[in-house]
């Protein structure tokens, strides 16, 4: 990231407004979705940009439950663990907190989260834990995750999962077995999906995505887009009933066609992207397909990013 990407989110001026949506129970495991509305966002001086909302995902059973991924900030971490505590209720004991990816605003407050839980484990893949520690690494700290939330509003200490899975990527809670499957290529690298077959679901971290913007800046070249789809059909190929995406909004819901639709805006992406000589024509181009999708600045960010406007 150049050191002249400058990025502040007002988060200590957003209301806590979040909305927790059910999504199915099935075999004694209850799913429930928290929603993390968009932020906005100023971005070479424009203010009229946010940042894309989050969902993310609590699985629990009669005494245990699952939280996938966590916000950036403290101050998010805090109202999510509050409403785990509301959903869970106090019979209820959060066992692992399950790290999709190695993106910032899907694991920074997981230490912070679980230290509420005793014995409460941080749950990763090898490659996902070694991609989170590269967050922290310079300048890529500094020119993205600092000016994204200044202020002191993350942590600065790397630290590492508790728990790194094993290789066919299985752990439990009350004999309910949840799979990491290493997909490969989302949004990131060393991308996986959660899937847990007692209740037909996949969480689908940050290769699924709902009504939002995808981000493109570490997809720049067709190779990187053509894997990014093949994932997907990794994630098809598992035939969830329920599909969770990391990036979507209230009311999206949680039906497989968001894998489809994922796949489509790639391949919308590809030949907008063909067709655009500035960014401001493919950004443009894509607003026009899909003008109800949300998170505008990271498809500022993504439409630059192939024009070296802005770049990791």
């Amino acid at each position: 990231m150049k050191s002249s990407f400058l990025v502040s989110i007002l988060f200590s001026i957003l209301p806590p407004l979040t909305l927790s949506e059910f999504v199915t129970s099935k075999n004694g495991l209850q799913v429930d979705v928290y929603h993390l509305p968009p932020a906005p966002v100023v971005y070479q001086s424009s203010t009229n940009l946010s940042f894309s909302p989050t969902a993310f995902t609590l699985i629990h059973g009669a005494h245990e439950a699952v939280l996938v991924d966590s916000p950036a900030t403290f101050l998010q971490g805090q109202n999510l663990t509050k409403w785990v505590k509301d959903i869970a209720g106090p019979h209820k004991s959060l066992k692992y907190i399950y790290v999709t990816h190695g993106h910032g605003d899907h694991f920074f407050t997981a230490q912070q989260i679980a230290a509420t839980w005793p014995g409460c484990q941080v749950v990763a893949k090898a490659d996902v834990n070694a991609h989170m520690l590269q967050q922290y690494e310079e300048p890529l700290f500094t020119d993205l995750w600092l000016s994204l939330f200044p202020g002191g509003q993350i942590t600065s200490q790397p630290f590492n999962a508790t728990l790194i899975l094993p290789a066919n990527g299985t752990f439990e809670i009350e004999g309910h077995v949840f799979r990491a499957v290493e997909v490969g290529q989302g949004d990131t690298s060393n991308s996986t999906v959660l899937h847990v077959p007692d209740v037909d679901l996949v969480v689908g971290g940050d290769v699924v995505y709902g009504k939002c913007h995808q981000l493109f800046v570490e997809d720049l070249s067709p190779q990187l887009r053509n894997q990014w789809i093949a994932s997907l059909d990794k994630v098809a190929a598992l035939r969830p009933r329920f599909v969770v995406p990391s990036h979507t909004k209230p009311g999206d819901g949680f039906a497989p066609s968001h894998i489809a639709d994922t796949k489509l805006y790639i391949r919308a992406w590809e030949k907008a992207l063909a067709m655009s000589t500035t960014w401001q024509e493919l950004e443009d181009a894509m607003k026009t397909q899909f003008p109800l999708r949300a998170g505008s600045f990271i498809l500022r960010w993504s439409s630059q990013a192939p024009f070296n406007v802005a770049s990791v």
